[in-house]
């Protein structure tokens, strides 16, 4: 008995080791086909998406693999879970931070158009709110930010 559940142990970590896998596989190719839509702003990529119900560490993924992909991107991604609340993940580039346009200073200008909060560092910053009728309005702000920082 103690051998089969040792060998069901075994085999339930490397489905999980081969799910976390194919999901980070999943996040790099749709952050791919995000890049594929961005919009220049002032020699900037600049990209923003609402990707349904995702875990943090699916949009902290696709924001890596965005700023990996482009250094001079400037990527907000943003998620409503099941309790709507939403959070947002904003992923800058070495160009992007290079021209002044930073994650945590995006984050905290957009959090608080949908009642919510945030902070980070320069090339990556997470923030959140509840206000999800806003959420448009404020990923539009993200194209205006960064013509501001640019100029």
């Amino acid at each position: 008995l103690r051998e089969r559940l040792s060998q069901h142990i075994e085999q339930m970590r490397e489905l999980r080791r081969s799910l976390e896998t194919l999901q980070a596989r999943e996040a790099a190719g749709e952050a791919e086909r995000i890049l594929f839509g961005a919009r220049l702003v002032n020699g900037l990529k600049v990209v923003t998406a609402t990707v349904p119900e995702a875990a943090v560490e699916r949009l902290r993924q696709m924001g890596d693999t965005l700023r990996d992909k482009a250094a001079d991107v400037v990527a907000v991604l943003a998620s409503v879970n099941a309790e709507k609340k939403i959070t947002f993940l904003a992923s800058c580039g070495k160009e992007a931070v290079a021209k002044g346009v930073r994650a945590g200073d995006i984050i905290k200008a957009i959090a608080p158009i949908v009642g919510g909060k945030a902070g980070g560092r320069p090339d990556s910053a997470m923030g959140g709110g509840t206000d999800v009728l806003k959420l448009d309005d404020a990923l539009a702000r993200v194209d205006d930010f960064v013509s501001e920082k640019t100029k």
